[in-house]
């Protein structure tokens, strides 16, 4: 049996149990806009979509996610799936096929400002009025860029930890606490320095301050780890990660309860970073791409597809597990930044200045 087929039965089974695919579909009300879209999208038949494996679940979970998407606004439309690059080589391979005149090889794209900003005013993307589509879900506050860009998960990075191989990680109280010898040796980071982007902000730490932290924390890595790598940290075999880049694996239902990871946000490193689907201008079923990010908006798609998978929600979602987080911490006393595209926009060259900042822990 190949590593693919594996990954995939378990996967299959893992949402099963989080009952994805059930026979039952959330009620939507259907407004004059969204029946057009909902014909429109029957005449295409279809819908394409790329990601790396780790995206709503690869092949099995896009297989789950059109079965909803059919049920919840009575279509009968195929997918199919195409495995491709993490988000940031991903946008440029979209912008090469929009350059080249060709369809886009995703009618769907996952992202997040970092990756989609550089593109907006490039016009790879489409705007669509979501909250009229869909009031009963889709507020303006959850639109951004113009239509471009429709918020669906709001990630919380911090400290991801195995907690019998750390424990001590929940004793963490800031950034400064990684530092201690005691920890030498302890825990993991990125290749990329998930989250620390934001910290060289003028208006968080800035650049001489993050770069002193990150000298002085290059020296106290174990190793360098993606955020993908999940199963090594609940093997033990990585203890901690800091920081992860999304701070829901502990949430993603194959974990669940079971008492393998927490993620232990630190106050002076916490961020509310939204996650965004987009569709490209030369999408190849433009509607089909809108039924299928609508359905994530809804209750059921919330929850059996954005929170058993990837292990978050939407933080404007008043019930949502994610707010119930922040806004406890909140109370705390504990300040997130907000990280949205229009922050992202108004602090130019975070990116290029964390990637030459990267270079301090890999080449250590």
């Amino acid at each position: 049996m190949t590593l693919r087929l594996v990954a995939g039965v378990l996967l299959s089974a893992t949402l099963a149990v989080a009952g994805i695919g059930r026979a039952r579909a959330e009620k939507v009300p259907t407004t004059p806009q969204l029946a057009q879209v909902i014909e429109a999208a029957k005449a295409e038949g279809k819908i394409s979509l790329r990601s790396t494996e780790t995206v709503f679940g690869g092949a099995e979970g896009a297989a789950r996610a059109m079965d909803a998407v059919n049920r919840t606004f009575g279509t009968a439309l195929t997918v199919e799936w195409t495995p491709g690059p993490a988000y940031g080589p991903l946008a440029a391979l979209l912008y090469q096929e929009f350059q080249a005149g060709q369809k886009s090889s995703t009618d769907v794209y996952v992202t997040t400002a970092v990756q989609i900003t550089p593109y907006l005013d490039k016009g790879l993307f489409r705007a669509v009025d979501w909250a009229t589509l869909m009031p009963s879900r889709v507020t303006p506050a959850m639109v951004e860029a113009e239509g471009r860009a429709l918020r669906f998960q709001t990630a919380t990075p911090g400290v991801l930890y195995n907690v019998k191989a750390a424990p001590w990680v929940a004793e963490l109280a800031s950034t400064a606490d990684l530092l201690k010898p005691q920890y030498k040796g302890k825990f993991y980071t990125t290749p990329f320095l998930a989250g620390f982007d934001v910290l060289l902000a003028d208006d968080v730490w800035g650049a001489q301050k993050t770069e002193d932290y990150v000298r002085r924390f290059s020296q106290q890595l174990a190793g360098l780890a993606g955020c993908e790598a999940t199963n090594r940290i609940a093997s033990g075999e990585i203890p901690a990660l800091a920081f992860d880049c999304s701070g829901g694996a502990g949430n993603r239902v194959q974990f669940r309860g079971k008492g393998v990871f927490a993620n232990r946000i630190l106050p002076d490193m916490a961020q509310k970073r939204e996650d965004y689907l987009a569709i490209p201008t030369n999408a190849p079923h433009p509607n089909a791409a809108t039924l299928y990010a609508l359905y994530m908006m809804t209750d059921e798609g919330q929850q059996e597809l954005v929170y058993d998978i990837f292990g978050g929600d939407l933080y404007n979602f008043t019930d949502s597990h994610v707010r119930s987080e922040v806004d406890a911490l909140a109370a705390k006393g504990v300040h997130f930044v907000d990280v949205t595209i229009d922050w992202w926009r108004s602090h130019p060259g975070l990116d290029a200045a964390n990637a030459a900042l990267a270079r301090l822990v890999r080449d250590k």
